[in-house]
Formats: C-alpha cells, sequence, structure tokens
C-alpha cells in the first residue's frame, strides 16, 4: 500500500453518508443518499490532520474521528445541521492506527500504531481502560467484537482485551507478513504482501484461504455478504467471492486506491482526492466519480 498521509474512509452502515480524508488532513462528508450524484456535506476540522474515522453503528449521526497527535473526537452530525464536535481526549501517544466502538456504540476506542490502545465511555466521558496490545509490534489494523478490542499485527497475530482486565492470549493467525486487514458482521480477512487472502470466522479459525492477484494490494474490504473487494498499486480493482470466483475488475486508472469502503450495495474508492468513486457491488460498474 503506497504510504498516503491521510488515508481515512468511513461509510455509514446505511451508505447515505460518507466520510474520507481530504489531502490538506480534513475530513471530507458527502451525501450519498443519490450515488449517482454525491453532493458534498460539510467538512470536519481537528488541530493536526485526521488520519482514522468510524460511524457508530447504534447511533447514525455519531462519528468518531482521531488525529495524527493522537487526539480523539466524537461529532453530531446530523443531517439538516451543522457538525457538531460533543467531545474530545488526548488518545494514546502514537500517530493512531484506528479508531471505533465497542459495546454497542457507547464506547470509543483509539489505538496507536505502537499497539497502545485506551476506551472511553462516551456519556460519562470517563476512561473505562488502557492496555498495551501488541507487545510492542506494529499494529496493521484494530477493530470491535461486542464489548472486546481485537488487534491485528503486522506479524500475523490477534490479540483480544476486554477493557478494565488484562489482554487475552495471543492467536496466531499466520507466519506471513500482513499488508492489511478488512473485518464483516462474521469475517476477519488478512491479506499478505503477495496477494494471498486468508479468511477466519468469529472465532477465529480458518475459514478459506485465497490467492486473488500477484500483484501488491493496496486496500482491502469485505461485505456482509462474504464479497471481497482489493485494489492494486497498479489501479486495479477486483471483487471475489469466497469460492474464488472473479465476479469483476474495474480500473482506477494510472492512480491507486488508498481506501475502500462497503455499505449496502455500494463500494467507495479513493485515490489521493477527497472526492470519492462509487462503484456497485453486484458489478463493479461506476455510478459515480
Amino acid at each position: 500500500m503506497r504510504d498516503f498521509r491521510y488515508a481515512a474512509m468511513a461509510f455509514r452502515p446505511d451508505a447515505r453518508r460518507l466520510a474520507i480524508s481530504a489531502p490538506n488532513g480534513e475530513l471530507a462528508l458527502w451525501d450519498t443518499s443519490a450515488p449517482a450524484s454525491p453532493v458534498r456535506a460539510g467538512r470536519l476540522r481537528m488541530r493536526h490532520g485526521i488520519v482514522a474515522a468510524a460511524w457508530n453503528p447504534a447511533a447514525a449521526t455519531m462519528l468518531a474521528t482521531a488525529a495524527s497527535d493522537g487526539t480523539v473526537a466524537v461529532w453530531r452530525l446530523p443531517d439538516d445541521r451543522r457538525p457538531e464536535c460533543v467531545a474530545e481526549w488526548a488518545g494514546p501517544a502514537g500517530r493512531p492506527r484506528s479508531t471505533g466502538w465497542v459495546a454497542e456504540g457507547r464506547c470509543l476506542f483509539s489505538t496507536a500504531g505502537t499497539g497502545r490502545t485506551a476506551v472511553w465511555d462516551v456519556r460519562s466521558g470517563d476512561c473505562v481502560g488502557q492496555a498495551e496490545l501488541s507487545g510492542g509490534q506494529p499494529v496493521v489494523a484494530t477493530h470491535c467484537r461486542g464489548d472486546q478490542v481485537v488487534a491485528i499485527t503486522g506479524s500475523g497475530w490477534a490479540r483480544l482485551w476486554r477493557p478494565g482486565r488484562e489482554p487475552g492470549d495471543w492467536i496466531r493467525l499466520t507466519g506471513t507478513a500482513v499488508r492489511a486487514c478488512a473485518w464483516s458482521s462474521t469475517l476477519l480477512v488478512i491479506a499478505a504482501e503477495n496477494g494471498q487472502l486468508a479468511c477466519y470466522d468469529a472465532d477465529f479459525q480458518p475459514v478459506v484461504d485465497l490467492r486473488i492477484a500477484p500483484e501488491r494490494l493496496g486496500a482491502l474490504a469485505c461485505s456482509d455478504g462474504g464479497r471481497l473487494v482489493a485494489s492494486f498499486d497498479g489501479g486495479d480493482v477486483i471483487a471475489v467471492d469466497l469460492d474464488g470466483t472473479l465476479r469483476w475488475e474495474t480500473s482506477m486508472g494510472a492512480e491507486p486506491a488508498r481506501s475502500i469502503a462497503v455499505a449496502g450495495g455500494l463500494i467507495a474508492v479513493a485515490g489521493r482526492s477527497a472526492r470519492p468513486t462509487l462503484l456497485a457491488l453486484l458489478n463493479g460498474s461506476g455510478i459515480a466519480a
């Protein structure tokens, strides 16, 4: 994956709003309720550039952001009013790798690239836990599983943590260096440098291994239906089913996709621009660019 300075992207689960990084570190908001003609719906700005974002799964108007200095914020984004920052915390030291929600959207976490993670209760504002999840190994991504945070390291290990307790045991997923991760409601997908994908269920049991392409993978996403969408440094974007069937392939041109997000039947793909390309998950046809 190319080293884009800001590559945050978050698709609201109803596919009606999209948040995407701009080159200057702001977060551009798009109204995608009419996918053929997305409309700018505002922008978010923090003291430092925004590097991660996540919509609250239980409150459609709430968005979490993490800035490059570690600051974490919660925004209220009603469709008919200006954005409002309703809470802000100093997160773990180091550039954040990801942010997200646990405990059905009641708590917010942020994880630095070093694995240091903090969780806050959004209603009270209290920090309800801090932990070192990776043992110093670089973290590729973190995600929520119920009231637990799951960290995936670049060396192929997973670790779960329930705030208020000690982190769980290490889980070995792969012996290959991990390039990217993606989650759906039922799957974890990890990608190696060589284009090999490994899929796991909610208990981290192997589901299937796939070799999707010999090219260097750029970004990865997974739909709740199990369709995998991947981009490559050459500019191609493909969709593959879990049985290995290539469903479609398209090209983004000379500029590779830095980020991919899936919601409903839509795929959002972004390069350096803050304007997304929207594709149909079913067949990859362009809806808006």
